[in-house]
C-alpha cells in the first residue's frame, strides 16, 4: 500500500510541474519523463496486485488436461504423442 501512495504522490506532484510550452527544461522535459515513469510504475503495481488472481485456463493444453482433446495427437505422420 505504501508503494501505491508513493506512486500516486509522484503522479500528482509531477503532473503539477508539467508545462510543455515552458522554456524551463525542468517543466517541459524532465517532469513529463518523471510522470511517465510513475505512470508505468503504477500500471505495473496494478498488474502485480490484481492480475495474479485473474488466471485463466488458456494454458491448460500444455498442463494436466493435455490428454483430454479426444485422443487426436495432431497428425504429422511421425506417430509420436
Amino acid at each position: 500500500m505504501k508503494s501505491f501512495i508513493f506512486n500516486l504522490a509522484g503522479l500528482l506532484g509531477s503532473w503539477q510541474f508539467i508545462e510543455l510550452s515552458s522554456e524551463n527544461s525542468l517543466n517541459s522535459v524532465l517532469a513529463p519523463i518523471v510522470f511517465g515513469g510513475f505512470l508505468i510504475s503504477s500500471i505495473l503495481w496494478f498488474i502485480v496486485k490484481f492480475g495474479v488472481n485473474q488466471r485463466t485456463n488458456g494454458g491448460a493444453y500444455f498442463g494436466r488436461n493435455a490428454g483430454s482433446h479426444g485422443g487426436d495427437c495432431g497428425g504429422g505422420g511421425d506417430g509420436g504423442c
